[in-house]
């Protein structure tokens, strides 16, 4: 029989999915696994509802990793019309011991648990195992957040810096901010490094091209990148690598991230090969006299399906008081 000292309630929710599993917080390990399309549910209590009929256990405590700025003990999800309590969150599973964390946060806790086989090197000469570690990316928004050593292992920061401001610096970037500027007024990095942000640069620059703004999925985009032969889709994913590059080393410089910087999320596995064809290394080092300095670091892509709902459980496990020796 399981220990149900150990048993908790885990979920990953986003804005497109949320995902939900029982996990044993000492083994980390991920069991009766539900993925949820948010949109099917009018909250998250009737999501985390519905996942509690289907399945017969009932844990004692519960972590929620949240794509959304956690205040106090409410929640909103920054691009699905949910929010929720803590106390409604009891109310929904008759569990009193919840933790709510950053989506982002959540892959942070995550990363000394991930084995090589979860995570896709790209580039970076040298890691040290005792510094800062950086985790950003792009999905339905843009995630950060860090983690660094502590006395009694790691800690990870908390953060919304999605919502920095994007800066352009070439004519088709321009282009891009002006689009975007015109539809929301201020444009975040998450405006571009987004599923929604593959489509408007896609669009910014058939307009800048030809006058006329393409509409197509963000999977259809990169479907045409893959397949070759659609220089417009292609110069619309060597335009978002870019851009993801140049954020994720001016990130690596604000942590001092010598320990890697990890590319999570949902859209870094599907563009694997645009990621790995150098032009990412490339720009993330382009940093003048910091060059040589990101040059060092590795980065990785996570293809682990579920470093969230693990990261969920390392909270719990970390807010566990230690065994007495």
């Amino acid at each position: 029989m399981p220990d149900d000292r150990r048993r908790a309630l885990v979920g990953d929710i986003g804005g497109t999915h949320a995902r939900f599993a029982i996990s044993d917080i000492d083994r980390l390990t991920i069991e009766h696994f539900t993925l949820y399309k948010t949109r099917d549910f009018s909250s998250f209590e009737d999501a985390v509802s519905a996942y509690y009929r289907a399945i017969d256990e009932r844990p004692r405590m519960a972590a929620f990793a949240i794509a959304g700025p956690i205040t106090g003990d409410t929640v909103a999800l920054t691009n699905a019309p949910w929010s929720f309590t803590t106390a409604g969150i009891r109310e929904a599973t008759g569990i009193k011991n919840v933790t709510l964390l950053n989506d982002f946060e959540a892959i942070a806790l995550s990363l000394p648990y991930l084995a090589d086989s979860d995570l896709q090197r790209i580039g970076g000469t040298q890691i040290n195992e005792t510094a800062p570690r950086l985790v950003l990316g792009p999905g339905t928004g843009f995630g950060v957040s860090g983690l660094v050593p502590v006395a009694d292992g790691w800690s990870a920061t908390s953060g919304e810096g999605g919502h920095v401001s994007f800066g352009a610096t070439s004519a088709r970037e321009m282009a891009i901010l002006e689009h975007l500027a015109w539809e929301f007024g201020h444009v975040s990095i998450e405006r571009v490094l987004s599923g929604s942000g593959i489509e408007a640069i896609h669009a910014a620059l058939g307009r800048l091209k030809n006058g006329r703004t393409a509409t197509l999925p963000a999977a259809e985009i990169v479907a045409r990148a893959d397949a070759g032969g659609d220089a417009h889709a292609t110069q619309t994913l060597s335009c978002f690598v870019s851009v993801l590059a140049r954020t994720a080393g001016d990130f690596a410089l604000v942590f001092g991230a010598r320990g890697g910087v990890y590319l999570g999320g949902g859209i870094a596995p599907r563009i694997l090969t645009h990621l790995t064809s150098g032009a990412f290394r490339k720009a993330f080092e382009n940093k003048g006299r910091m060059s040589s300095y990101l040059a060092q670091i590795p980065a990785f892509v996570i293809t682990a399906k579920d470093p969230g709902l693990r990261g969920a459980a390392v909270a719990l496990a970390q807010k566990r008081p230690a065994k007495a020796h």
